[in-house]
């Protein structure tokens, strides 16, 4: 029977239509519309184009390639290989099978994406089930004619099984379950109500996003909830953490508990030409915090495969923070910006705080962005830049940022022991496709040149730590080799290849 389904998703795949070149795309729709703006901004660049078959689902398998967007219309897709830009699936699902790679967004227009813990996706995943469009097909290619689909969805929707949200563990919580169901009371507001027990503080947290939308370019957000918060998510993604907590022990994030509400504003818009998509936001949050995870707080330490007794890895402390309460105004953008091949992105947030545990006065400025483009033939350039600046007082800790250890800086023994409220960390690689070994279902390896530079202090950065090495990247296994030119110390290590 496995073989069987193997046979029919080949078949699927095989039979599907792909439109040449020569095959254009007119998109006729509001341009204040996210689905259209979507499609016109894949279109003004290059991309493929795909009919799928709607009696059946499009399977991309695991050795499927494609080097730019990818366009599918009419059917469902399930995608376990790459796509080096975006894909958009039009009239159906997008499913994210384990070794999907995305560099780019991953969308469904008149469907939803259905993701995996073992897939990959750098960019946005966006699931636009009130707006779609009719596909026409004419001589010289294909029209999208935008069509609002909104009075479909129910008032009451349980995502996944009966409302239960995809679960994480870390070092501090165990295992955190949330549950809740999303209500539609009117077309332009949704609330997203969960509860989350986490197992090992053995809280139950509440939480709701409440989200109206004024109107098709401005969008009202209030998102208030006791958790527990972290300022390193951008090392890994929660599924990749969760992964390497349960199997090794090992967590790239630093914690602390807090009941915090957030209000905002956020303006989207988008151009075609060049393709720019940019959202900018403003508004109030209010935080009460305090410490968490030391040994007098924890008290036994969650279980794990490996790393259980190593004070590097699952017994590791958090570092205490400032008790007490943080109200702030803060303004960012979100940019999103693509030129030919190269795609770039970056998000920018500003907080001033009026109200902190110990008066401190400051602004912290918080940025992250990426860049990457082809080179020569299938090589590709990627870099990915994370900083935090604070002027005025030294922040409070639960306003700080770390580095060390893997994700990171690898040559630092222990994880995440740089730290304060100046950060900077720059991760740069080249990376070389070797076409000429191709395995079915694995597909083909890739050598890279991995480069990473970094430090971190309060009022200030001290030495730069550097780590430079190969990387050797083979469908999901990733295998990596770095050094520190000046200390000479060296580090070799096997994960996940969908980690960054």
């Amino acid at each position: 029977m496995r073989w069987r389904a193997r046979l029919i998703a080949v078949v699927a795949f095989l039979t599907a239509t792909r439109a040449d070149g020569q095959h254009s795309v007119e998109v006729e729709g509001p341009r204040r519309s996210r689905a259209t703006a979507i499609v016109r901004r894949a279109v003004a660049g290059p991309y493929e184009l795909m009919l799928a078959d709607t009696g059946r689902q499009l399977a991309l398998p695991r050795n499927s390639e494609f080097q730019r967007t990818l366009i599918i219309l009419g059917g469902d897709v399930a995608l376990a290989g790459t796509v080096r830009g975006d894909i958009i699936v039009v009239g159906g699902d997008l499913f994210l099978r384990p070794a999907a790679h995305v560099e780019g967004t991953a969308a469904a227009i008149g469907g939803a994406v259905y993701g995996s813990t073992l897939a990959l996706v750098t960019g946005e995943v966006e699931s636009l089930r009130d707006e779609t469009f009719d596909v026409t097909r004419r001589d010289d290619g294909f029209l999208l004619a935008y069509r609002y689909i909104g009075g479909r969805e129910p008032a009451v929707e349980l995502p996944l099984l009966e409302g239960l949200r995809i679960p994480s563990y870390d070092r501090v919580n165990g295992a955190s379950v949330p549950w809740g169901p999303i209500l539609r009371p009117t077309i332009r507001l949704e609330l997203d109500p969960t509860v989350t027990y986490r197992s090992h503080i053995g809280e139950w947290d509440p939480g709701v996003i409440a989200t109206y939308r004024l109107d098709d370019r401005y969008q009202l957000r209030l998102d208030a909830r006791r958790g527990t918060f972290t300022n390193d998510a951008w090392i890994h993604s929660t599924p990749i953490n969760t992964f390497n907590v349960l199997v090794g022990g090992k967590d790239t994030r630093n914690y602390y508990r807090a009941d915090r509400g957030e209000l905002e504003v956020r303006r989207f818009d988008a151009y075609t030409s060049p393709v720019l998509e940019l959202e900018r936001f403003a508004g109030v949050s209010v935080e009460r915090a305090w410490s968490v995870g030391a040994a007098t707080t924890l008290g036994r330490r969650p279980w794990s495969f490996g790393g259980r007794t190593e004070l590097e890895r699952i017994a590791r402390p958090n570092p205490p923070i400032e008790r007490g309460r943080i109200s702030s105004a803060f303004v960012g953008a979100v940019a999103r910006y693509r030129v030919g091949d190269v795609r770039s992105e970056a998000t920018a947030r500003l907080e001033v705080p009026w109200e902190s545990p110990a008066n401190e006065r400051f602004a912290q400025l918080t940025f992250d962005g990426s860049i990457r483009f082809p080179t020569f033939g299938l090589q590709r350039f990627r870099a990915d830049l994370h900083a935090i600046a604070t002027v005025g007082d030294t922040a409070p800790p639960q306003r700080f940022g770390y580095l060390g250890g893997s994700g990171t800086l690898p040559t630092i023994d222990i994880p995440l022991s740089l730290g304060g409220d100046q950060l900077f960390h720059l991760d740069s690689r080249y990376e070389i496709p070797i076409q000429a070994l191709r395995f079915p279902f694995l597909g083909s390896p890739t050598v890279a040149i991995r480069y990473r530079i970094g430090s971190a202090g309060e009022q200030g950065l001290p030495r730069f730590v550097q780590n430079v090495g190969p990387v050797l990247t083979w469908s999901f296994v990733r295998v990596e080799h770095v050094v520190d030119p000046a200390t000479r110390e060296s580090r070799f290590s096997a994960g996940l290849s969908f980690a960054r």
